[in-house]
């Protein structure tokens, strides 16, 4: 539903996908190697959201599935989750009363059946599926619905979930405030929702997971919400997670693994009424960085592998000794840029206002747009498995991509132009200084388990020297570098220091429709990174995407709505809030030891690993 931070380039849990030569390649200058422009696989589901699912075949139950991560979650608290360490192992624990299907786009019935729809588009009820219960053998009901929505509307919890299930209303001064849907219980099994006034990406915003109000209500009533369900307690309590989804935790042991369970109780079941899921678990091993994905995936200690552009040569060279089959899943729609502290209220900025002044002048983003070599990101960090990105949806979307979009491409003399605008001045060395003579110089920050983002960031410190800023780079933890970006604001509190210059990041998890990215978008968002939870835009073109969001989630034709977002991505585009570099491609590898595998550009290879299965499992019963 919403975009959380990512800890890699990579399609997350999911297998990536092969490059199929350099067929329909735009060349580099003076480059042997080319920006990806080849297309998906064959059996890679199309973007469209026009393709047929292909059929399903019953399977055997028994094996496993193994794949690897680089970082631990920081909760197993779905509900207060903003990074996908923390999102990924989860994730596979809860489902909704409703989501998209992966592969053709469409949404589909989850814990509910498909809503039933008043014909104003505002009355939206849904009922659940009979007999539904959580992995500890506790009804799914409809209190667990409104238990869910009482959570993520309350002001007290730091969730990421709140901005994407607010539709903006007049606020009866001239303005707009995010307000809450109206829910309420019909029946045991019957939720209704009220729309204010009709909503386009309502099924999108209704997509949300639902928590178990029998585990969690109490944590909730004392005010203890947002810290439980803990690293240390589920390592301690795995069980105490009870879940909807197809696992269940068995175990977790920080910094080595998690290791899940099938769901006994999970609602789905195969063409023949059998239950799923087919395998009897799932393990994620936690490992230091991506180097080494890749050599437990050639170890043969995983079963899925997010290839590393700079390791698909040799990925692909052990394909057939392997066992395993490479895919190109198309290019990401993962974004990557830099970004920078623009919050003039941050300690850094009181300590540095100079400097924070320097960050809020577009000509610098800009400036700083023109003096990365995208290209060579591409040909030395990427291996030519990617394409210079500038802005905030890629051509992965292909529903609402625009590819028109002002860019400012390499251009060092064009970037010191535009910093000699800014009034910075260079010394005998060519590094620039301010007018009163104090040297230009800034921290620039990515995670360290991310081999690609630090040999990138290494690069763009390199650039950004060339064109006379001393940017100093430095890899830290991905949970310390996002949580000097995400403390949220309480009253009678002092205000978060957001300690931190400019970073080296990406986002994903976000829907196609540019509306699943609310949550950094909109001023008052959380993830609205270089300045969040502000109470009313500080900057015009903030305010002008505040609006350009609020009409597109009410305009009910399509083609008006792709327009809208086209120009939302002109403002982000022109504004840099975040400084896009690169757009790589998806490389999966995938064993060729399961079932009904049914790759995705959006989901990967094992978006429905419910019903994937062992070829060589033999029990008929779970």
């Amino acid at each position: 539903m919403n975009a959380f931070f990512r800890s890699s380039f990579a399609v997350s849990l999911l297998g990536g996908a092969l490059l199929s030569g350099c067929g329909g390649q735009e060349k580099f200058a003076n480059s042997n190697l080319a920006v990806s422009g080849s297309k998906a696989d064959k059996d890679v589901a199309s973007a469209q959201g026009d393709t047929e699912l292909p059929p399903s075949k019953p399977g055997k139950y028994g094996g496993t599935l193994t794949d690897a991560t680089i970082s631990d979650p920081k909760t197993f608290n779905l509900w207060v989750s903003a990074d996908t360490g923390s999102s990924d192992a989860t994730g596979g624990l809860y489902d909704a009363l409703l989501a998209r299907n992966s592969y053709t786009l469409k949404y589909e019935g989850q814990l509910a059946d498909l809503p039933t729809i008043s014909k104003d588009n505002l009355t939206w009820t849904f009922n659940l599926k009979p007999n539904l219960k959580w992995s500890d053998g506790a009804p799914i009901t409809a209190d667990d619905v409104i238990f869910t929505l009482d959570v993520i509307y309350d002001p007290k919890i730091q969730t990421n979930m709140h901005e994407g299930l607010l539709v903006d209303v007049p606020d009866g001064k001239g303005g707009f405030k995010g307000a809450p849907l109206v829910y309420k219980k019909l029946d045991e099994r019957t939720v209704e929702f009220k729309f204010p006034i009709p909503y386009a990406p309502a099924r999108g915003m209704l997509s949300f997971p639902i928590a178990p109000k029998h585990a969690l209500g109490a944590a909730y009533k004392s005010g203890q919400f947002n810290s439980t369900w803990g690293v240390d307690f589920a390592a301690k309590n795995p069980a105490a997670l009870v879940a909807s989804g197809p696992w269940t935790l068995k175990s977790y042991v920080p910094g080595q693994r998690l290791v899940y369970a099938r769901n006994p109780n999970y609602w789905r079941h195969d063409a023949q009424n059998r239950p799923l899921p087919y395998l009897d678990g799932l393990t994620t091993l936690i490992v230091a960085d991506t180097n080494t994905t890749t050599l437990k995936f050639l170890g043969g200690e995983t079963d899925v592998l997010s290839v590393p552009q700079n390791d698909y040569k040799t990925v692909k060279a052990q394909e057939q000794k392997g066992d395993f089959t490479v895919r190109n899943l198309g290019p990401t729609q993962n974004t990557n840029f830099i970004g920078f502290n623009l919050n003039m209220k941050s300690q850094p900025a009181q300590q540095n206002p100079e400097l924070f002044k320097l960050f809020n002048d577009v000509r610098f983003r800009q400036a700083v747009s023109r003096a990365i070599d995208r290209e060579k990101i591409c040909r030395n960090v990427y291996q030519g498995l990617a394409r210079p990105g500038y802005g905030p949806e890629t051509p992965a979307n292909k529903a609402f991509y625009n590819p028109k979009i002002p860019t400012f491409p390499f251009d060092p003399a064009k970037a010191k132009q535009l910093l000699a605008e800014c009034g910075l001045k260079p010394d005998a060395q060519g590094m620039l200084h301010f007018p009163d003579g104090k040297p230009v110089g800034f921290d620039v920050q990515t995670n360290a388990s991310n081999k690609l983002r630090v040999a990138q960031g290494t690069i763009l410190q390199d650039n950004l020297k060339a064109v006379g800023l001393d940017a100093r780079f430095a890899a830290i933890d991905f949970n310390v570098l996002i949580a000097q970006l995400d403390a949220k604001p309480e009253p009678g509190k002092p205000a978060p220091p957001y300690n931190w210059q400019s970073i080296v990041l990406g986002f994903g998890g976000g829907d196609v429709d540019p509306h699943g990215s609310r949550n950094i978008w909109m001023s008052r968002a959380n993830l609205h990174q270089w300045q969040p939870y502000q109470t009313k835009p500080e900057r015009p073109w903030e305010a002008k995407l505040d609006t350009l969001f609020r009409t597109g989630a009410q305009e009910m034709d399509e083609t008006k709505r792709r327009e809208i977002y086209n120009q939302y991505q002109d403002v982000v585009a022109e504004e840099l809030p975040f400084v896009y570099t690169v757009v790589p491609d998806a490389i999966s590898a995938l064993r060729n030891k399961y079932g009904n595998v049914k790759p995705s550009p959006t989901g990967g290879s094992t978006w429905n690993i419910w019903e994937m299965y062992d070829v060589k499992a033999t029990r008929d019963t779970p």
